[in-house]
């Protein structure tokens, strides 16, 4: 955990003579990357899109290992664009370079501009040179010819666009047309509606060879068994004819295999496993061998098969240091109506905690595995198979030894996107005896591409962390929150220490806690009045002593998952899960300083307290900006750190200053009932608009909140 340190302050304050600082609308957004694919061992230069102003990036962060991009500023570029705040729209140029041993696969793109941090983009790593789309594609006359192996990158930029790219093969042999599109939008804050695209080949006459549409997600995957060397019209467009500048494209053609999952889907740090991989286009022959990593840390992982010399697209896998079983080859497929007396019949005894990793290799088989168990020991199951790449629409089901269904579970959601992998929680055993944990697909769906990985183990206390925001905007002399969120797992109820690492030159913080009786909690950061302009990838971990019935006790802990924020269409607020939570410290902003009252609340039950708060604007903003003491959204909270019984008592609170106001203040109220607590931490936070979702947020000094007994 980070060492902390608590600031004795009340009052953030911004050294006289600093620059005057940005209004809401210049903070950048990505949008697209054109091409919007890189070429592993080669250096590519793009142009990158964003909402607001992306005048001054000067450091560009890319996910994962292998590729590294730098900003080409533009000629053009004056000193005086980069203070622009009315910038509606901005390009960049970005310089981008793949090494020979980097992973194909989509990768998360962060630029650093004298605004802070963007929101992140996408780009796609590929193998095969890339081809740019030119103007005027739209017909099939118009085509775009281009000679195959290659990835075509293009954008369906507009209401009924059609592009066509008249590709010529060389020899005969198979061919595997991928396309990204949609998932790269799925990060993207302010992406309203998302492309469906669809993928046609057809012959120069016309004629319909082979058609992809959902295949992975939203996107197509086109296999073709065999083409004869010749010329053919490839056609992209989106399903309903919509189009929009920022719904770009890659379309890696080539005839290499395409992995799409493999099996064994779990496997141990530093082992090395012979897997059979699961492709479209050509199979590899034989089992392949991965080597995990001795380091590896528990988790989903991406690895990636090495053709030819060099590695294909990576496949997720589960690291994992639970024991490992693979389902016996033998095995019998149980018919999925096989219940009643016989239902343990044909089952795999096991034994938890332990990975079983199995498949189901022909449709209507539901493979069973029992275990034993005392009256009341509980246990947690848990599938892993969709989120890493297979086929499988699983449905798990925890029977009775006769066939009497105990429990079931369907789709579940992790890091706050719902998956077809299931989970139970908890599951209590009624009796002592055998049990029955069973897997199928909910369609009755199976053969070659259905492998899963289930884990079997006690259902023990443990938690889950999200952090709400993937960026943390600072200034010199500024602070601001970090709200996490705890998933309590296993009955789990206790306090979490929160802590953090890797913050940036000149920033400190202050850790907070999730109390017991709440699921949420913050950190405080603040930046030096004379921190540089910088910027760090931080981690958030929480940590928690558990106590066992024996009295003895043991130290959980978990890394944090931060969360960028989406602008639903209708004004919502969502997230998708990224890599990285980015601390920057960039010139001031909108709020120069913040000063409240007292930074000590105490309170009875049934007792209030006024804050007074000053908020100091920059000179030339007049703007709205709201004050709080939680992050809320249409009156839903996404992070509330106070405790239990506490609340803001909005009819005795100015929360709202208009018109350049800048004195408001908040009363707290404690209930009746309301718990005793020592020094939960609640700093007041200044919201500034950035558009209907996203907001500038600000923090005083750390306030800490205490609640006495009665």
């Amino acid at each position: 955990m980070a060492c902390c340190r608590w600031a004795l302050l009340l009052g953030l304050a911004v050294p006289a003579g600093t620059a005057l600082g940005q209004t809401s609308n210049s903070y950048p957004m990505l949008m697209s990357l054109r091409p919007t694919a890189a070429v592993v061992g080669a250096t590519t230069d793009h142009e990158l899109s964003a909402r607001y102003n992306l005048a001054g990036a000067t450091a560009v962060i890319v996910t994962g290992d292998g590729v590294f991009a730098e900003v080409v500023p533009p000629e053009s570029e004056k000193p005086e664009d980069r203070e622009k705040n009315d910038v509606a729209a901005s390009t960049t140029r970005l310089r981008i370079r793949c090494d020979a041993s980097a992973v194909p696969g989509i990768r998360d793109v962060r630029v650093i501009t004298p605004h802070g941090a963007s929101t992140v983009g996408q780009l796609v790593v590929v193998r095969e040179g890339v081809t740019a789309e030119q103007p005027d594609n739209d017909t099939a006359e118009k085509a775009q010819a281009v000679t195959l192996p290659a990835t075509l990158c293009g954008a369906l930029e507009k209401g009924e666009d059609v592009d066509f790219w008249r590709i010529r093969v060389e020899a005969a042999g198979p061919w595997v047309f991928h396309l990204v599109s949609q998932r790269l939008q799925n990060r993207l804050h302010d992406m309203q509606s998302r492309v469906d695209p669809l993928l046609t080949l057809r012959s120069l006459a016309g004629q319909t060879i082979a058609a992809s549409d959902n295949a992975l997600a939203g996107d197509p995957l086109l296999a073709v068994a065999t083409l004869e060397p010749g010329e053919y019209l490839l056609e992209v467009r989106d399903v309903r004819y919509q189009g929009n500048a920022d719904w770009t494209y890659a379309i890696e053609a080539s005839g290499r295999p395409f992995v799409t999952a493999v099996h064994p889907l779990a496997m141990a740090p530093g082992a090395t496993v012979a897997t059979r991989l699961f492709t479209a286009g050509p199979p590899l022959p034989g089992p392949v061998p991965f080597t995990v990593p001795a380091d590896a840390p528990v988790g989903v992982r991406r690895v990636a098969a090495v053709f030819e010399g060099r590695p294909l697209g990576g496949v997720g896998i589960l690291v994992t240091t639970d024991p490992i079983t693979i389902e016996p080859v033998a095995a019998p497929a149980v018919p999925q109506a096989a219940d009643g007396p016989d239902a343990a019949a044909g089952a795999t005894a096991i034994v938890g905690p332990a990975v079983i990793c199995g498949e189901l290799d022909s449709p209507g088989q539901a493979d069973r595995f029992a275990f034993t168990a005392k009256a009341g020991e509980a246990f947690a199951f848990e599938v892993h198979a969709r989120r890493l790449g297979s086929n499988l629409d699983a449905k798990l089901r925890v029977l009775k030894a006769d066939g009497g269904l105990l429990a079931e579970a369907d789709d579940a959601t992790y890091q706050r996107v719902l998956s077809a992998d299931p989970y139970v929680e908890r599951f209590a055993a009624p009796a002592d005896g055998t049990y029955l944990v069973e897997i199928r697909d909910l369609h009755g769906r199976g053969g070659a591409g259905f492998p899963y990985a289930l884990r079997i183990g006690p259902s023990s206390p443990t938690f889950v962390l999200e952090v709400d925001t993937d960026k943390t905007l600072l200034a010199p002399g500024l602070a601001a929150p970090i709200y996490v969120r705890a998933l309590r797992r296993g009955g789990f109820t206790g306090d979490i220490d929160l802590g953090i690492d890797g913050l940036p030159a000149g920033v400190t913080a202050v850790a907070g806690r999730i109390l017991a009786t709440g699921n949420d909690g913050c950190l405080w950061l603040q930046a030096a009045p004379d921190a540089p302009a910088g910027w760090g990838n931080v981690t958030i971990t929480g940590q928690a002593t558990v106590t066992a019935a024996d009295g003895s006790t043991r130290v959980i802990q978990s890394r944090a998952d931060p969360l960028q924020e989406i602008y639903m269409p209708g004004g919502g607020r969502g997230h998708y899960p990224v890599d990285l939570h980015t601390v920057s410290v960039a010139k001031p902003m909108d709020v120069r300083g913040i000063t409240v009252s007292s930074t000590a609340v105490l309170l009875k039950p049934g007792d209030s307290q006024r804050l007074d708060i000053t908020v100091e604007r920059a000179p030339d903003y007049k703007g709205n900006i709201t004050l709080d003491m939680m992050l809320q959204h249409l009156e839903t909270p996404y992070g509330n750190p106070l405790p239990k019984g506490v609340k803001v008592d909005g009819a005795r609170s100015k929360t709202l200053l208009t018109a350049g106001e800048s004195v408001g203040h908040i009363t707290l109220t404690a209930a009746a009932d309301a718990p005793p607590v020592e020094r939960q931490l609640v700093p007041v936070t200044v919201h500034a608009t950035i558009n209907f979702v996203m907001k500038h947020t600000f923090a005083s000094a750390p306030v800490l909140v205490t609640v006495t007994q009665p």
